[in-house]
Order: structure tokens, then sequence, then C-alpha cells
């Protein structure tokens, strides 16, 4: 008599197990491996792991499926816009500093440059739509593992004012420089919707095609009530959790 094969939750709550007892980062055995190991089929185990992937709980690095290696990062609002969070100890902006505050080391690309408003970000800038912006285009990496892109965009004119053309912004980032002129940000509104990543979004964050990211549109007025930035964070979902916390006096 033949003993029965577990079934594919069974199978994944046993690679869960398994990965759960491994080092970040740590590589895990072979698929006929794991699969004797765990007294499942290789194909039931491909089938586990691909859902892990989904998950966040593993990425792969070439043919190997490896232990996540980083921890989730949280960000708190509105802790990470004040400017002893983002000017901490030199930091240059919001992210490196929550991205340091977990013991990682950040990393992270800017592009900056000139192209036309988006409609939804035309409307929130309040701007005719295909007008032309300033942008900063960013790649964001923890320990080298990618975790967001965001794309920035300012009025011309607001960009030009507060220096914030080039690609360092200096300590506090964009946020202190704009507090250094008439273009201060006195509030922000941010809308967070849950999508699948887009083909470019798989390549530049290393998803599978059935992850989940969320697309988390920041938008920052002055006093006067005039939007002077709007940021389009991508993150994954199993990288990130996102906390809010106001004043109901």
């Amino acid at each position: 008599m033949t003993s029965e094969k577990p079934s594919l939750p069974e199978t994944i709550k046993a690679v869960r197990a398994f990965v759960a007892g491994q080092e970040p980062g740590a590589a895990l055995p072979s698929e006929a491996e794991l699969a004797d190991a765990l007294g499942s089929s290789r194909a039931l185990v491909n089938k586990a792991v691909a859902h892990l992937m989904a998950e966040g709980v593993l990425i792969r690095r070439g043919k190997k499926a490896v232990v996540q290696p980083i921890p989730v990062i949280l960000r708190q609002v509105p802790t990470r816009y004040t400017a002893a969070y983002r000017e901490a100890n030199g930091a240059r902006g919001a992210f490196d500093a929550e991205v340091r505050q977990h013991g990682l080391q950040p990393r992270w690309t800017t592009v900056p440059g000139q192209d036309s408003a988006p409609e939804k970000v035309a409307r929130l800038l309040g701007i005719e739509g295909g007008a032309e912006v300033a942008i900063r285009a960013r790649e964001m990496f923890a320990n080298d593992v990618p975790v967001q892109v965001a794309i920035t965009y300012i009025p011309t004119d607001v960009a030009a004012s507060s220096g914030v053309t080039d690609v360092d912004s200096g300590a506090g980032g964009i946020i202190s420089r704009m507090g250094e002129t008439a273009n201060r940000q006195a509030s922000v509104t941010e809308t967070i919707q849950v999508r699948v990543p887009t083909e470019r979004e798989q390549e530049q964050l290393r998803l599978p095609g059935d992850a989940r990211v969320y697309e988390l549109t920041h938008a920052a007025q002055t006093a006067e009530g005039r939007c002077v930035e709007v940021t389009v964070h991508v993150m994954p979902v199993h990288l990130w959790d996102l906390s809010y916390t106001w004043d109901l006096s």
C-alpha cells in the first residue's frame, strides 16, 4: 500500500514552515530535495514555492528560491514627514531615514527631468493635462533589494525656485528644500490602491506577475492650498506596512 501524498494546501503549509526555520537570504534546497524531505511531490512543491513567491516570502535569485532577505519596512505617517525624522543624521529624506531605522542600507537612483503630466497628476496639481512638469524618477533599494519605484511630479516654477532640479536634493529631501521657500508643504493627502504590477514594475521590483503592489499617490499642498508635489509610489505589498496616525482633537 502506498502512502497518500499531501494536498497542495498541506504542501504550502509545510514549505512555509520549512522557510520559517531558515535564515533570511538562505537558498532553498532543490524542489526534488524539498519534495523528498516533506514527503510531497515535486509538482506540488513547485506550486507551493510559486505561491510563496507571490506572497513575497520567497524571492528568485537565478535558478534558486531564496528566503526573503529583508524584513517588512514600516512607513509611518505623519512621523516620516517631520523635519526631525527626514533630516536625522543627514538623511536624504524619509525613505533614507525609514530604511536605516530598520537596520538596512538604503540606496536609490534618481533621474531628474521634464515630462508631460499624466491626467490624474495634472488634476491634482491643478494644471492642464499634458502640461510640462519637472519629474524625479527613482528606483529605491534596501540592502540592494528593490523595494519601491516612484515618480515625483512638481510644477516647473516650484522645482526651479526650490532648487530640486538636480539629482541630489540635500538633507531632508525635496520637502526640506520646499520648506526653505514660499512652497513650504503644509498638508498631505495620500490615496492607496492595490493592483498587479505592470511588466516594467515586475522587472524593476523583481516580482512575479501574480504579486500585488500598493500604488500610493501622495499630493502635498501649501497653506494657501496650492498642490506643489505629486508622487506616485509603487511598493510591493509584502515588503511594506503602512501606518497612519492622526489627532482627533
